[in-house]
């Protein structure tokens, strides 16, 4: 006797397979509101490497482009594994916060795992009073060790620009 599997099962069995491919992917940026939500949301777009996701915190055209900059360099190299937060210290009545990210990342050609230490100042901006409104970055994004250090071997002329 020749044994089939009905064609409903086959269909079923394709969608299982189906729907457990697409949740393979990263989780999508989470909706969220309120004054409290900036600082985990740009946690979770610099995580996910969402890079310009990440950047529309910045309150600086300059700040934003030199942090997509930065990104763009690296980003064949870069694996971010973790960003947390380490501090937050509320001032001016909750209106801006001074914020300590810290950042672990491997950044080829090297195999080790590093920390980058994130000092932020976010403050509140009202709607119609700037060109964006709600929690925004106002500090610039530090260089990672290696660039500095690559920069200034370049400066003195020990590696090629």
């Amino acid at each position: 006797m020749h044994s089939r599997i009905p064609r409903y099962l086959r269909l079923l069995l394709a969608l299982a397979i189906s729907l457990s491919v697409a949740a393979c992917g990263p989780p999508s940026l989470p909706a969220t509101t309120g004054k409290n939500s900036a600082p985990d949301d740009f946690m979770y777009a610099l995580r996910w490497q969402r890079y310009a996701e990440a950047a529309t915190f910045f309150s600086s055209d300059d700040y934003r482009r030199a942090f997509l900059d930065q990104f763009e360099a690296l980003s064949k190299d870069l694996t971010i594994t973790d960003v947390r937060l380490k501090h937050n210290q509320p001032r001016d009545n909750g209106r801006s916060t001074d914020i300590l990210l810290e950042m672990d990342y491997q950044l080829l050609p090297s195999a080790n795992l590093k920390t980058l230490r994130i000092n932020q100042t976010w403050i509140y901006f009202e709607a119609g009073a700037a060109e964006r409104s709600g929690f925004l970055i106002t500090t610039p994004f530090p260089k990672f060790p290696e660039e500095l250090s690559r920069s200034r071997a370049v400066n003195k002329g020990t590696l090629p620009p």
